[in-house]
């Protein structure tokens, strides 16, 4: 573990500011720490083996059958000094790495979240809860699909929804809302989400798409 590496906790959560953010600093900032990450773990190709986040320092990965996680693709815990993140190991492939993306940006937000995010959902905690959620999907997104990767592959002449899900190791779904997000799909909106502040296509850890607004 090199010495850039050992620290890439502490520099990713040094991107975050400590003081409220709007949602849209917060998904600017998401894509920030994606991107710095891929820096610090050296990986310039696709797929992003995102296996290495566990193998940074006081970072714990495992996977567990479903029966033992009813309802959850995956949580994260502080134990015996070190972070665990728990994966479902009977989802398929695209959706296990993209819980293990979403469950490290718990990680990251673990020490900065509660003032970051504190004026998130404006006073409804289920709205925040599920901002909160969408900007650690949003991450993962990030991570596994990078901007710049995705315009590579798409510019390339791979524009076919499900070789590129394969390109990417995502789910078909994930990656129809990454390419919706970056305007590579000219898909019907709603009429109200384009006049909207912080509007915009993201993706929920279902795979869902979900239209946001502050």
């Amino acid at each position: 573990m090199n010495a850039t590496t050992s620290t890439a906790i502490r520099t990713l959560r040094g991107i975050i500011p400590a003081r409220p953010l709007t949602l849209s600093e917060a998904h600017v900032l998401a894509e920030q720490q994606a991107t710095k990450l891929l820096q610090l773990l050296d990986i310039t190709e696709v797929p992003v083996d995102v296996a290495r986040i566990g193998k940074l320092p006081k970072i714990i990965v495992r996977v567990q059958p479903r029966h033992r996680m009813p309802n959850l693709a995956g949580f994260t815990q502080w134990t015996n000094g070190r972070w665990l993140i728990i994966i479902n190991r009977d989802n398929i492939g695209g959706r296990r790495r993209f819980t293990l993306a979403h469950e490290f940006k718990h990680v990251l937000d673990h020490t900065i979240g509660s003032v970051a995010y504190a004026r998130l959902g404006n006073g409804d905690k289920k709205k925040h809860d599920r901002q909160v959620e969408q900007i650690c999907d949003y991450f993962a997104a990030c991570l596994l699909m990078p901007r710049i990767a995705v315009r590579r592959a798409w510019y390339s002449g791979m524009q076919d929804i499900p070789t590129l899900a394969l390109h990417f190791k995502v789910s078909p779904a994930a990656m129809k809302i990454r390419l919706s997000y970056l305007g590579f799909l000219d898909e019907e909106r709603p009429m109200e989400s384009y006049f909207r502040s912080d509007a915009g296509v993201l993706m929920d850890e279902q795979g869902d798409a979900c239209w946001l607004a502050a």
